[in-house]
């Protein structure tokens, strides 16, 4: 799925120098053997007993958003999953209810940035779960993203556009209308690339030109 999202100045943004590392721990690598709630979300009502809550030590993420070992048998073994070559570190971060996971970008300079993720339901239970993906409070995605349950990984990607450099919490959040269920959106493989503008295209069009031309010529 694709989807393209202009955000104007208009959401506060910050003005920073160099472009830094944009994604942090984009494979969401944790330190569970099992599963473990970093927090747990306000509308989950699902558990029975204690919630098993606490730093889920995924670098690079903060919310409310459970860290799963890729063989974790409780939550359908989601590196198991079909298509499961989109999930890749061995761990994935699952959004529950109205969990979020959210990740901090800073340095992003004005320009076009290009957004891709994987993400799968759990196996074994009856309901899809929707969720959404923002930055900057900014909802990037026109619909809401869906997992259904079993269906194994997917590929998804939105590109967005800043107005002028900026820092700003690029933000997944699940579906409140799932809490009375264990649907769950696996997320994995969090990447952010620079789109090239249509002039530096251009630029690098003509300069691959001119190598052909100048292999040509050479062969002569």
């Amino acid at each position: 799925m694709f989807k393209k999202i202009f955000i104007a100045a208009a959401i506060g943004a910050v003005a920073f120098g160099a472009q830094a590392s944009i994604v942090t721990n984009g494979s969401l690598t944790g330190n569970t053997g099992n599963y473990i709630y970093n927090a747990a979300p306000t509308t989950v009502t699902q558990f029975y007993g204690s919630v098993p809550t606490g730093d889920a030590d995924v670098t690079g993420w903060t919310g409310s958003f459970v860290s799963i070992a890729a063989n974790s048998s409780p939550w359908g073994k989601p590196g198991s999953l079909p298509h499961a070559a989109g999930e890749t570190s061995g761990y994935v971060a699952g959004i529950q209810a109205d969990g979020t996971l959210t990740q901090t970008l800073t340095d992003l300079q004005a320009g076009t940035y290009l957004l891709t993720w994987s993400d799968a339901n759990r196996v074994g239970v009856s309901n899809s779960q929707n969720y959404t993906v923002s930055f900057n409070g900014v909802t990037l995605d026109l619909t809401p993203f869906t997992t259904k349950a079993g269906a194994g990984w997917n590929t998804e990607s939105v590109e967005f556009t800043l107005a002028q450099a900026t820092t700003g919490d690029l933000t997944f959040t699940g579906g409140t209308s799932y809490a009375n269920t264990d649907a769950t959106s696996f997320i994995d493989n969090v990447t952010i690339s620079a789109v090239p503008e249509p002039a530096s295209l251009l630029m690098m069009a003509v300069a691959t030109l001119g190598l052909l031309a100048w292999r040509r010529r050479a062969q002569v």
